[in-house]
C-alpha cells in the first residue's frame, strides 16, 4: 500500500468531485436564471437526461470488470493478458455504440415529449436531444475504459486528471449555451463535443505514457468478449440497480407529482450527493489497492486496509450528512436564492440516506473492485425493483417523503447484506468483525437525535446563525468521531510513514 500513490488518486478524487460539485452548484441557477419557467425547464432536462440513463449501465459493466482485470493480469506480469482483456472489452463496447446508433434513432418516430409529459420542449427537439444524449454515452464508452486503463500501470491518477479536464469542459461550454438560451439539442450537443475532445487526447496521452495500453483490437478475440460478457454484466446489474437509484426516482416522479415535485426532490438531492461524493472519494481513493492485494493475493495486507478504511471512512459519515444537513438553509438561500425549498423532514430523511449510502459504498468498493460482484448484482438489483414498485402507491400517499422513507428502509437492509458478502473476500484466518459497525449504529443514532431540534427550528433562525451552529456542531461530531473510531491509530501510521520517506529521501 503506497501512501503517495493513495494521496495521489486523493487529489484527482478532490479534483474530479469538486468539478461535480461545480456542475451541481453551477447548471441549476443558470437553467433558473436565463429560461422562463426555470424550475420545470430544469426538471424536464433532468427527466430528459433520466430517460436514457440505463444505457450508462453498459459502460460500468464492461469498463469496470475490464479495468480491474487487466490491473490484475499486468499486475501480475502476463502483459498479453492484459492487452487481450482490453482490445476485446474494446470490441464489446464497439458493438453497444453501434447497436445504440442504428436502436436510438426510433426516438425520432416515438411521442417522447407525450410519454414524459413535457410542456416546454417539443417532440423534435426532444428526440434530437435524446439521440444526441445516446452518442455521448457511446463515447464515454471508450473515454472511460480508456483513463481507467491507467490503473494496470499505477498511474489511475493520471487518467482520472484526463477526466476530469473533459468534465471541466462540458461544465463550462454548458454554462456558456445556457447563457446564450440554447436549446436542449445545443445543451446535449456541447457535451458530446467534449467526450470527442478528449477522447482523442486520452489515445495520444496513453500512447506516449504506456504504449503496451493503447487499444487495439487486433490484440482481442470475440471469443474472450463471450467470456467477459457474465461478469462484466453483474458489473452492469449494479449500474442498472444504480439506475434504478438514481434516475428512476426521477422518471416516477415525474409521473406521480409532476415537473415541480422533479424539481425540489433533485434539488434537495443535489445538497447531499455533494457531500456524499466527499465520503464516495474517501472510499474509491482505495479501489487500485484493493485490485492489485487482491491480484497479489496479499490478504494480510488488504485486511489492514480494510480496518484503517472503515475507520476513516465512518469518522467522516456523521461529519459530512449532519454537517450538509445543518447547511440546508444556508445553501438554497446564497446558491439558488430559494430558502422555501428547506423543508426540515425532507432534509433530514435524505441526510439519513446519505449516511446510509456512505456506508454501503465503502463496503461494496472492496466486492466491486476485487471482480467478486456476482451476488451483490443480483441482490441490489432485485432489491431496488422491489422498492421503487412500492414507493408508487407510498408516493400517491405520502408524496415525496413517502419515497424517501421506503428508499431509507431498503439501503439499511441492503448495506447489512454488503456487510455479510464483505466476509467471503477474507480467508478464515483474515476475517474482520463487527465491533466498529456497531459502535457506528450507535453514534450516528445519537447524533440524528441530537441535531433534531435544531435542524427543524433552523428554518426561522438568522442565516448567520444557522451557519455557526452547524460548524459548532460538526466540529463537536469530528472530535467525538476521532475518539469513538480510532483515528489516532491512523494518524500514527501516516507519521511513521513519512518519517521514514523522509529518511531515505535524506540518504
Amino acid at each position: 500500500m503506497s501512501l503517495r500513490r493513495l494521496f495521489q488518486i486523493l487529489l484527482t478524487g478532490f479534483v474530479g468531485q469538486g468539478l461535480s460539485v461545480l456542475t451541481q452548484l453551477l447548471v441549476p441557477p443558470f437553467f433558473f436564471k436565463f429560461y422562463g419557467s426555470g424550475v420545470e425547464i430544469y426538471g424536464e432536462w433532468t427527466a430528459l437526461s433520466a430517460a436514457i440513463g440505463y444505457l450508462s449501465t453498459l459502460n460500468y459493466g464492461v469498463q469496470t470488470y475490464a479495468s480491474n482485470q487487466m490491473t490484475i493480469l499486468y499486475g501480475g506480469g502476463d502483459v498479453q493478458g492484459a492487452k487481450a482483456i482490453q482490445a476485446s472489452a474494446f470490441r464489446l463496447l464497439l458493438l453497444f455504440c453501434t447497436v445504440f446508433a442504428a436502436g436510438g434513432l426510433l426516438v425520432f418516430v416515438l411521442p417522447v415529449a407525450g410519454w414524459l409529459r413535457l410542456r416546454h420542449v417539443g417532440d423534435h427537439a426532444a428526440a434530437v436531444t435524446l439521440y444526441l444524449l445516446i452518442l455521448q454515452i457511446g463515447m464515454n464508452m471508450f473515454f472511460s475504459l480508456l483513463t481507467n486503463s491507467y490503473m494496470a500501470v499505477g498511474l489511475l491518477h493520471r487518467g482520472n486528471y484526463i477526466s476530469s479536464a473533459q468534465r471541466l469542459m462540458m461544465i463550462l461550454s454548458m454554462a456558456g449555451a445556457i447563457a446564450l438560451h440554447g436549446s436542449f439539442p445545443v445543451l446535449a450537443g456541447v457535451q458530446l463535443l467534449s467526450y470527442v475532445v478528449f477522447l482523442m487526447y486520452a489515445l495520444l496521452d496513453l500512447r506516449h505514457v504506456a504504449p503496451d495500453l493503447v487499444p487495439s483490437l487486433r490484440e482481442g478475440s470475440w471469443a474472450q468478449v463471450k467470456a467477459i460478457l457474465k461478469p462484466s454484466g453483474h458489473f452492469g446489474l449494479i449500474a442498472v440497480a444504480g439506475f434504478l437509484t438514481w434516475q428512476g426516482p426521477v422518471l416516477l416522479i415525474q409521473r406521480v407529482l409532476g415537473p415541480g415535485a422533479v424539481a425540489v426532490f433533485a434539488l434537495v438531492r443535489v445538497v447531499f450527493q455533494m457531500s456524499r461524493q466527499l465520503l464516495s472519494m474517501a472510499s474509491s481513493v482505495f479501489a487500485q489497492d484493493i485490485t492489485l492485494m487482491v491480484g497479489r493475493k496479499d490478504f494480510a495486507q488488504l485486511r489492514k486496509l480494510y480496518d484503517l478504511s472503515e475507520r476513516f471512512v465512518l469518522f467522516l459519515i456523521p461529519v459530512i450528512s449532519i454537517g450538509s444537513l445543518l447547511m440546508c438553509p444556508f445553501l438554497f438561500t446564497i446558491w439558488l436564492h430559494k430558502r422555501s425549498i428547506y423543508q426540515p423532514e425532507l432534509c433530514i430523511l435524505m441526510a439519513l440516506v446519505s449516511a446510509v449510502l456512505g456506508l454501503k459504498e465503502h463496503k461494496t468498493q472492496f466486492q466491486s473492485s476485487s471482480n467478486e460482484h456476482e451476488t451483490l448484482s443480483t441482490f441490489i438489483l432485485t432489491g431496488y425493483s422491489a422498492m421503487l414498485l412500492l414507493s408508487i402507491p407510498v408516493m400517491h400517499r405520502f408524496g415525496i417523503t413517502g419515497f424517501i422513507v421506503t428508499w431509507l428502509v431498503w439501503e439499511i437492509a441492503q448495506t447489512a447484506g454488503v456487510v455479510r458478502l464483505n466476509t467471503r473476500l477474507f480467508p478464515e484466518e483474515h476475517q474482520f468483525d463487527t465491533h466498529l459497525l456497531r459502535r457506528f449504529c450507535i453514534f450516528i443514532a445519537v447524533a440524528f437525535a441530537a441535531i433534531a431540534v435544531p435542524a427543524l427550528r433552523e428554518a426561522q433562525w438568522p442565516l448567520p446563525t444557522g451557519v455557526a451552529v452547524a460548524v459548532l456542531i460538526s466540529a463537536v461530531l469530528a472530535g467525538t468521531g476521532y475518539l469513538v473510531f480510532q483515528l489516532e491509530d491512523i494518524r500514527k501510521l501516516l507519521v511513521v510513514r513519512y518519517r521514514r520517506r523522509q529518511a531515505v529521501v535524506q540518504t
